[in-house]
């Protein structure tokens, strides 16, 4: 059997609620948007139940642990279109080992949760300090990401606390969304193909100094390029003023 969701975490959450209380036992959960990528007969799809996502993830948190519950949503948000059956496979065992079910990594659900956790973390972690914002002629600052996972909704609340008071836009340009600011409060939305940003006059010489900052701090004779990969990866680079204006 293969369960289709509409692609949220809320959905992905009442799936495994209808797991439980429906007694399903799928072999592939997928997006409804991809659903075309599996085999077999005819997909049935859970709608999404914002009372039943609630109380999935409350359980998660009191009966398992809040660990736990970070593991899943950000084992979520990574790209692998495959995580969804290691996902509920850790959440009920999780049901039945407790807060102990992160010390059972000889189990496969365990470690491909934590692996695609990791991932979405340190990608999270190491665009904290990537991003570039650039200021628009509405005196709102703007930076594009192209992120491999969803690390948009942990980077907006990393910046909502970091520039408090200042309007701001993330734009994840590979999935088609943004955080939007006004300084005190975020939301995530979708945005069009189309849409063009205007920098304020400015702007070009602000990135100018700092391209001469970052020339001004090289010592040629101790460059180290592969490590300089490993701590800044070449795929970041795209959207660094740094490296573009350079």
């Amino acid at each position: 059997m293969t369960i289709t969701f509409d692609g949220s975490f809320d959905g992905f959450l009442s799936v495994v609620h209808a797991c439980y209380y429906k007694k399903l036992s799928p072999t592939s959960i997928l997006p409804e948007s991809e659903a075309q990528l599996s085999l077999g007969g005819e997909p049935v799809f859970i709608e999404t139940d914002p009372a039943h996502a609630a109380k999935v993830f409350s359980a998660v948190r009191e009966k398992i642990s809040l660990e736990a519950a970070e593991f899943v949503y950000h084992a979520f948000l990574h790209a692998d279109f495959d995580r969804f059956m290691a996902m509920l496979s850790y959440i009920k065992l999780g049901f039945k080992e407790g807060h102990m079910v992160n010390s059972h990594l000889q189990q496969e659900c365990v470690r491909r949760v934590h692996k695609l956790a990791g991932h979405v973390r340190r990608e999270s972690h190491l665009l904290c300090g990537f991003c570039r914002f650039e200021e628009t002629k509405q005196g709102v600052f703007y930076c594009k990401i192209t992120p491999k996972n969803d690390v948009l909704p942990m980077l907006a609340v990393h910046f909502i606390q970091r520039f408090s008071g200042m309007a701001w836009v993330l734009h994840d340009k590979v999935r088609g969304q943004a955080a939007i600011s006004d300084g005190e409060k975020y939301i995530i939305t979708s945005t069009p193909k189309d849409a063009v940003v205007e920098y304020a006059e400015n702007e070009e010489a602000t990135q100018e100094l700092w391209v001469a900052f970052f020339k001004a701090h090289t010592i040629e004779a101790r460059k180290n390029l592969k490590l300089q990969r490993q701590m800044m990866p070449i795929y970041f680079r795209r959207n660094m003023t740094e490296f573009i204006k350079n």
